[in-house]
């Protein structure tokens, strides 16, 4: 998910400044979302985990929540728009919902 806002991001900086940079970024962000993508971990699983393993999976998901929740906030701070930061905020408290449940 935080690859995908990632990617959702450089999309719009690329088409709002047709810059090789975000052009470049845009491109990165895709490819990073596809290399996560072919993650055996992080597939559906076929089977049922072993308890370890799941732990592990939530305590590494909760971490990543962490980081894309400041993320989230540090646009909502820096955005004019008004329903940007609306926007931000709750996907931010939702994010915190979800770090409360992997712990």
């Amino acid at each position: 998910m935080g690859l995908e806002l990632i990617e959702r991001a450089s999309t719009v900086l690329a088409q709002a400044a047709p810059e090789d940079d975000y052009q470049v970024a845009l491109a990165e962000a895709t490819d990073a979302w596809w290399a996560l993508a072919e993650a055996p971990t992080l597939a559906w699983p076929e089977r049922s985990m072993p308890d370890t393993d799941v732990q592990q999976l939530a305590e590494a998901v909760a971490a990543l929540v962490m980081v894309v929740a400041e993320a989230i906030l540090t646009v909502a701070s820096k955005t004019t728009e008004p329903a940007d930061r609306v926007a931000c905020l709750r996907a931010a408290h939702h994010a915190g919902n979800v770090h409360a449940a992997m712990k």
